[in-house]
């Protein structure tokens, strides 16, 4: 055997035992990750704020998203071709219902011991802690999600959970708990000699 010979035998030699020994070293061993993070806190306004939360619900949904974007070729006739990207959401969370009680005014007359509520509200959609989870994303060549796709899968789907606590009964619930308040607030005025009126009460329901 020749000086050549030996030297490449030597050399695919070193490569097959270094690959070996590589291969039982990642065997043996999970890839460590390493993860970093960055923040930046922004404050951009701070306001006062009078809200009543008188119900909250639990609501969830699954819902599908759909866009279908559509190139013409000429082949040399015109040829549609449709590239399309879909998703499954499945969004839940947590509705707060109540009342904004910013406009709400209290008079008193304490000469004729009367409390008067006026500009009393109807319950509203105070707030939505909600959870987004993609089921399912499917893509196309020409068709891709971006990131602002995304955010505004993420607006949608807390638009529908808004929209969905709308038409529950969270609303009415709020509503006779509201009633429930005022009532409250009419026995503790009448033990303490004063007499409560309501403006508009028959015709907003806050007391039946």
């Amino acid at each position: 055997m020749n000086k050549l010979t030996t030297t490449v035998l030597a050399i695919v030699i070193a490569f097959l035992l270094g690959m070996a020994a590589f291969w039982g070293f990642s065997r043996d061993r999970s890839p460590e990750l390493s993860t970093e993070e960055q923040s930046t806190i922004l404050l951009q306004q701070v306001r006062k704020v009078m809200k009543l939360v008188t119900v909250e619900g639990d609501i969830a949904e699954i819902f599908d998203s759909k866009q279908t974007k559509t190139y013409t070729l000429y082949l040399p006739l015109p040829t549609p071709i449709a590239f399309v990207k879909e998703a499954a959401v499945e969004v839940s969370g947590k509705v707060l219902v109540g009342y904004d009680l910013e406009e709400v005014r209290l008079d008193i007359d304490e000469e004729s011991r009367t409390l008067r509520i006026s500009n009393l509200p109807e319950p509203e959609v105070l707030a939505i802690d909600h959870q987004v989870k993609f089921k399912h994303v499917k893509e196309s060549w020409w068709n891709v999600f971006s990131s602002d796709d995304y955010s505004k899968l993420n607006e949608r789907a807390k638009a529908r959970l808004h929209d969905k606590a709308l038409e529950s009964h969270l609303v009415e619930e709020a509503r006779q708990q509201g009633n429930g308040l005022i009532e409250t607030i009419e026995l503790l005025a009448k033990a303490s000699g004063f007499t409560v009126e309501v403006e508009g009460r028959e015709k907003e329901r806050i007391i039946e």
